[in-house]
């Protein structure tokens, strides 16, 4: 009988630009139960969740791939209803599809918080120059999440750049933006950059690269085989 995980999007499921990677990443027979947050909204509605002054701000897609920028003090809510539904059914654990910070969501299931994943990874190396390769969805999001990363010891450079328009010339840009700048490692920090972007990245740069959706993967791996 395969496993039975639970996955939760901040943005509408089901992402078929993220589930079948994830699936092909892991070796093991394994179900995906998929709730989003946005589910059932359409996006006139979701627009009016953009992000007020001081909310961090969040990007992800709609089921047809709109890219949508939310705040994430309006999904808060949402996301923790999808989880509890998700706690009903009979799933073995539950992974949420954002490396954003969500300090305040509860389960009786297992709950997989990707942000402390990549934290707990990034605190294991020990980098000679400490500088550090960020690639976020959205320029609005750059200062916030270096700092982020900056507090956990390191030098950080940060681009922005959509993986949801699927340009791999802006992603090829970036990278050599940052390759630029001298970095020692690159964290692409959204669920919507590929393994294709992911080559394409250290292709340019010839750096190590930590992508969060393959993350999350070989700890899935792990957990359930």
């Amino acid at each position: 009988m395969p496993s039975k995980i639970g996955i939760v999007t901040i943005g509408q499921s089901p992402r078929i630009d993220v589930i079948p990677e994830i699936k092909e990443l892991i070796c093991g027979d394994i179900e995906i139960v998929e709730k989003g947050a946005l589910d059932g909204l359409t996006l006139k509605e979701i627009q009016r969740f953009e992000p007020r002054e001081d909310d961090e701000i969040l990007v992800t897609r709609m089921r047809n791939g709109t890219e949508v920028t939310i705040g994430q003090s309006f999904i808060l809510s949402k996301l923790q209803e999808k989880i509890l539904e998700l706690d009903k059914e009979d799933v073995t654990l539950i992974a949420l599809l954002c490396s954003g910070e969500f300090t305040r969501l509860q389960s009786e299931k297992p709950l997989i918080m990707p942000d402390k994943l990549l934290s707990g990874v990034l605190s294991s190396l020990v980098v000679n120059k400490g500088r550090l390769g960020l690639m976020v969805p959205s320029e609005g999001q750059v200062n916030h999440l270096m700092k982020v990363f900056q507090d956990l010891g390191f030098e950080v450079i940060g681009v922005g750049v959509s993986p949801y328009k699927n340009d791999i010339g802006a992603i090829g840009e970036a990278a050599s933006k940052l390759k630029e700048a001298g970095i020692d490692l690159i964290v692409m920090d959204c669920f919507g950059y590929n393994l294709q972007m992911k080559d394409r990245v250290r292709e340019v740069t010839g750096k190590p690269v930590l992508l969060v959706r393959s993350l999350l993967a070989g700890l899935l791996e792990e957990l359930i085989t």
